[in-house]
């Protein structure tokens, strides 16, 4: 016998059975059910089960395996595992509603009959037999503080927040329980794996992060031929940033494209440079350090001083007779044709980008799976519209099937309410989970009951919180909700555009005539679209009218324009300051001055000081402050040097306003989808922005603008040297500091959050955990939300980018610079944006390519900008006094006295020429387009047709692999979100402190309730 008193036989035996059992492994019948199935048949044998939501599934089916046995598993298998259809379904759900109505009809008569017996109770309410533990229930110490001769209204409320407290802690154990859980410490793994998910990453459960120098970004060209001979980087034209969508794909090929664009202007421009910066003026030029005006037209000299400009390079003695000077009437014709040739390159690039755009787009369309490739969008339904008989409507009208409806109702005052509940929720979580913390882990503790009934008193006021938030909720919120919209998914792409088809009329057709009856539904015509991508819909904002966010708009709008007109003031303000500041340093200099000695210079200005800055302006910063004569032009040309750029700094925290003013906008303005919203936002900052940066500057000569600003400018002309050295030096400074200004903000905050990351896995324990000496974490959510970054915002970027090509490009012919300032502006975007992109910022939602397609057509209009303000810089007379196309050489004051005699010139025949042709070709095109369209469309609309290049259309962008609705959701290859359940979107899920697992199984803001939301767990309130 063995000491332990088991025979060896016995131990062998015992390990026969264990192999035996091992090879016969009992398989449940109960196995392949899911976890509501089992649940469904627990309740149908009425098995009381607690806490059954949260049970495992292994757990359920050794419940049923013990209960049941295996013959309840064959008997039961067809009713209890039944799939429904959705006429089943909306039945049931319009029963559960029903019954839901009337248990809160009947709540609220047992509350209103409550109310006095509360109110009569509260005197003796010590009295009653209600019993607490220490620190929980309701701290009997605040009604020592009531005072009962206050007004009726601040009592009443006093005794209804007791009586509601009361009737929480009445709930029992139900209440209690979610406190007596075991705290649990947030995993810094999780945390890890969070920051993973939630920033850009590379597809696959690896979730692996993209090396953001490494990583291929596409470009607009042919992918083969030409186009493959000249990419030079072999960057292909797929991005790897293709699965979040054209918008993002098509923004950073923008980036890209301005960039090859404006650095091939600056080559254009080097000779306009070099040219300017062998000037002749000496008020600008003559300075020993380097100035900005010396690169732009003022360096020229006026056209009434300077006749002949000095070709750079070229030797005097070996081309005498002045061959080696050229006139400026032939250096402005030699300046227009370098503008033309750049403009004529500028139109190809524009016109090769509009097309590459469209392909991006319709290839992402065909290879990509979204929900909106199946979903269409009615804009308007009737109030009393249900999801069974739309889907009924539809199968009927396409013959295909419907796979998903659901309904938008006018209740944005509910999600509102919702959202305040959703914040009072998350504090009311956070504080049980300090409370749990303080249960779990500081038992025994000096002043742990002091802290816990603290904490006790802040979940119960939170508790009445939530209450009186379902009170007022109850009070706003219609008893009955209408239906404004509403989303129908096909199961098949085939479907939704055999929808698309059937309703494609256009407005004439819509509300007056040729609406077949059987499109009608329940008699009212339908005007239907494609659906936006599910994460886009801002459904709080589904029930404002368009008439009303154009109001919101023109609200936001006027506050902007009034902040313009403070910047303006502020700029006036700085160059009238700058002006009077160099009032002595305008006397010109005598002839041939800089062609003496510096001791003979030296003996004119101790004769007359006012000539100190013909002199000082030639030497070094540290020669002048060494010498006493030139201390007060030192010291005026530093005041006047940090005023233009305290003027360029004013124009940039302007800017930020607008990007501020127009981010609180957005939800003011109450815009349907978030594309809307970003689009608007992106054209307004936009033009803001380009006013503000490249347009105050023209306003200096403008009359009836001095008059109402009180300052008066006696030397602001149209472009003269004056405005060069002032205007033109403002407009250069703005756009140096706008290389670095919109990336510092950025670059900070990820500094800073890369620093507290550091920090907090430095003090990490061997295990991966966090240390409570360094911080508590009480929820996970709290370290998951430390490691998310913030959102990527796109429509500010479009905006900068081409407030930065539009300026540029304006001004590149009077100031060259500019273009060169525009490439490498451009250039420093790009590598910012795609380094934050990939280690920085959050996954952006599936934006569409509209606000690329917007930035584009603008792209249009700057052709026409620019070849006006070339025609006023070069024609104004100022710089180039020019010849007539007469032949005749005109006078300064003749061209000064008309327009037509400023436009009559030969060097700018060319530009002008260039100018109509384009704005010809740009009309043609439009109205040719426009008026086939019209009359086709009169043509369809007489003989009661439709058109068929919807039909091509359509087509084109269908996907590349066919798969229906459902298997594409299960298969998880729709991109983005796979529904347009409300509750499913992760953004309202956050705000309305609800779980995914409850989201799967509502579609109904309504449905929410109870005090555990975030744990899974929803008792009814």
């Amino acid at each position: 016998m063995d000491p332990t008193g088991f025979s060896i036989d016995t131990i062998r035996n015992e390990g026969k059975r264990l192999v035996e059992e091992a090879r016969t492994h009992h398989v449940s019948p109960y196995e392949e059910w899911t976890c509501d199935e089992l649940r469904e048949l627990l309740v149908q044998f009425k098995i009381p089960l607690r806490d059954s939501y949260n049970a495992s599934h292994e757990t359920l089916v050794r419940i049923c395996d013990q209960v049941f046995g295996a013959e309840i598993a064959e008997t039961e298998k067809e009713c209890c595992r039944r799939t429904y259809s959705i006429e089943e379904i909306t039945l049931m759900e319009v029963a559960a509603r029903t019954i839901q109505k009337a248990f809160f009809r009947r709540q609220a008569k047992k509350k209103a009959q409550e109310k006095y017996q509360d109110y009569n109770a509260v005197y003796d309410y010590r009295g009653d037999d209600y019993d607490c533990e220490e620190g929980e229930g309701i701290d009997y110490d605040e009604f020592e503080d009531i005072d009962l001769n206050v007004d009726g209204s601040s009592r009443q409320a006093s005794f209804r927040r007791h009586s509601m407290l009361r009737r929480i802690n009445e709930q029992g154990d139900d209440y209690d329980e979610e406190i007596e859980v075991e705290w649990r410490k947030p995993s810094w793994k999780f945390a890890k794996r969070f920051e993973a998910a939630s920033r850009p990453h590379r597809a696959g459960k690896g979730m692996n992060k993209y090396n953001w120098k490494k990583i291929t970004l596409g470009r607009h060209c042919f992918a083969g031929g030409c186009g493959e001979q000249l990419d030079l980087w072999n960057e292909g034209r797929t991005s790897e940033f293709s699965q979040f969508g054209s918008g993002i794909t098509n923004y950073f090929k923008f980036l890209k494209w301005c960039c090859w664009v404006m650095f091939i202007l600056s080559i254009l421009h080097v000779p306009v440079l070099i040219v300017n910066a062998y000037g002749t003026n000496y008020i600008i030029g003559s300075s020993s350090s380097f100035n900005l005006a010396m690169t732009t037209f003022g360096n020229l000299g006026s056209a009434q001083d300077v006749d002949s400009v000095a070709i750079p390079g070229c030797d005097e003695m070996e081309l005498p007779l002045n061959g080696c000077r050229l006139k400026k009437n032939n250096l402005a014709i030699l300046y227009s044709f370098v503008d033309v040739a750049g403009t004529l390159f500028f139109i190809l690039a524009w016109l090769w980008l509009r097309a590459f755009e469209s392909k991006e787009s319709r290839s992402l369309n065909r290879s990509t799976v979204t929900s909106s490739d199946y979903t269409i969008r009615l804009k308007s339904v009737p109030a009393d519209t249900t999801e069974k008989e739309l889907a009924i409507h539809f199968a009927n009208v396409t013959g295909e099937a419907v796979a998903a409806v659901h309904l938008a109702f006018n209740n944005s005052q509910e999600i509102k309410q919702y959202i305040k509940r959703g914040r009072i929720m998350q504090q009311r979580y956070n504080c049980i989970q300090r409370i749990r913390y303080e249960k779990t882990m500081r038992e025994g503790h000096p002043g742990q009951k002091k802290k816990l009934r603290s904490l006790m008193r802040e979940r119960e006021s939170l508790t009445v919180a939530v209450r009186q938030n379902d009170e007022r909720r109850s009070r706003v919120v219609r008893e009955r909700q209408d239906a404004i919209q509403a989303f129908v998914t096909f199961e098949t792409e085939t479907g939704f555009i055999e929808a698309m088809l059937q309703y494609n009329f256009n407005w004439f057709q819509t509300y007056c005539c040729c609406y077949p009856e059987r499109l009608r539904f329940k008699g009212q015509r339908l005007r239907i679209e494609q659906a936006p991508e599910p994460s886009t819909i801002m459904w709080e904002n589904l029930e404002y009218s368009t008439s009303s966010r154009y109001f919101r708009k023109f609200l936001t709008t006027s506050v902007a324009l009034v902040a313009i007109l403070l910047s303006v003031m502020l700029t006036f303000l700085a160059r009238d300051f700058k002006s009077k500041v160099l009032e002595n340093a305008s006397m010109p200099c005598p002839d041939r001055f800089f062609d003496q000695g510096s001791d003979y210079q030296l003996e004119l200005v101790k004769d007359n000081m006012d000539l100190s800055h013909c002199y000082c302006s030639t030497l070094g910063l540290v020669a002048q402050w060494k010498i006493n004569l030139c201390h007060d032009h030192l010291i005026a040309w530093l005041t006047a040097t940090s005023i233009s750029y305290g003027a360029g700094l004013v124009v940039v925290f302007m800017n930020f306003f607008f990007t501020w003013l127009l981010n609180v906008a957005g939800s003011f303005e109450k815009h349907q989808s978030l594309d809307n919203m970003e689009e608007s936002n992106m054209v307004r900052v936009f033009l803001l922005k380009f006013v503000n940066s490249g347009c105050i500057v023209l306003l200096y000569g403008q009359k009836w603008l001095q008059r109402l600003v009180r300052i008066r400018f006696d030397d602001a002309s149209d472009f003269n040297v004056d405005w060069y050295a002032t205007g033109g030096t403002s407009v250069m400074i703005i756009m140096l500091l706008n290389i670095i200004a919109p990336h510092v903000g950025s670059f900070i905050a990820y500094t800073r959050h890369r620093a507290k990351i550091r920090r907090l896995e430095r003090s990490l324990t061997t295990n991966k955990e966090t240390k409570d000496s360094h911080k508590i974490w009480y929820t996970q959510e709290k370290m998951n939300e430390f490691y998310r970054g913030p959102p990527f915002r796109l429509n500010y970027r479009y905006a900068q980018v081409l407030v930065t090509v539009y300026i540029c490009w304006m001004y590149a012919i009077s100031m060259p610079i500019m273009p060169i300032i525009g490439a490498f502006s451009c250039y420093l975007s790009y590598w910012v944006d795609k380094f934050l992109f990939c280690n920085f910022y959050r996954t952006p939602p599936r934006y569409s390519d509209r606000m690329g397609k917007k930035c584009t057509k603008l792209l249009g209009y700057l052709v026409v900008l620019h070849m006006c303000m070339s025609i006023w810089m070069l024609g104004g007379g100022q710089i180039f006094q020019g010849e007539s196309l007469s032949g005749s050489q005109q006078q300064l004051s003749d061209i000064a006295a008309s327009w037509r005699g400023k436009l009559n010139k030969r060097h700018l025949f060319t530009i002008e020429l260039t100018l109509v042709l384009f704005v010809t070709c740009i009309i043609l095109s439009h109205f040719s387009s426009a008026f086939l369209s019209r009359v086709f469309g009169c043509l369809r609309c007489l003989t009661c047709r439709k058109g068929n290049h919807r039909l091509k259309s359509l087509r084109n962008n269908m996907n590349t692999l066919q798969v229906n609705y459902s298997s594409a959701r299960d298969r998880e290859i729709i991109r983005g979100l796979a529904t347009y359940n409300i509750l499913q979107n992760p953004k309202y899920q956050e705000a309305f402190a609800i779980t995914p697992e409850f989201a799967a199984t509502h579609n109904r803001v309504s449905s929410i309730r109870g005090y555990n939301t975030k744990e899974g767990v929803l008792t009814l309130a």
